[in-house]
């Protein structure tokens, strides 16, 4: 487990982020392959798909809350910012997905899938790692 409790902005917070993050664009393109699965002819999908929801958002705050304590110690702004955003479109996402509003849905979902894409991709560039991105 990666510990969160070093002082500074430290390893530690980015090593979490990059795990969250990996996390989190695994569990996105499983839901890709969820809804995929129920729009062509698997309602029994359905229940997992809601279930992978509630991981997506909470994994997607885990990484907030992260990003928001590496600011703070001296971090970059910007993962707070690009988590913040993720937040808001899940938030968006899992209420038309409630509504049924089908194809706002599955166009926030990958438009989401590929914002957590581009979220993972910058955590584990190098400049990241070595804490050399100014915010």
């Amino acid at each position: 487990m990666v510990s969160l409790s070093k002082r500074g902005k430290g390893p530690d917070l980015l090593k979490a982020m990059q795990v969250e993050a990996a996390v989190l664009i695994f569990l996105a393109v499983g839901q890709a392959g969820l809804a995929a699965g129920m729009i062509t002819g698997n309602p029994e999908l359905r229940p997992i798909h809601r279930i992978n929801a509630y991981l997506i958002i909470s994994v997607t705050i885990a990484i907030l809350i992260t990003a928001i304590v590496h600011f703070r110690r001296g971090g970059p702004r910007w993962p707070a910012a690009a988590a913040a955003v993720l937040v808001v479109a899940e938030a968006l996402q899992s209420t038309l997905g409630r509504m049924a509003v089908t194809g706002a849905h599955i166009f926030i979902g990958v438009v989401f899938v590929a914002s957590v894409a581009v979220l993972t991709s910058y955590l584990f560039r190098p400049g990241v790692s070595r804490g050399s991105l100014r915010s």
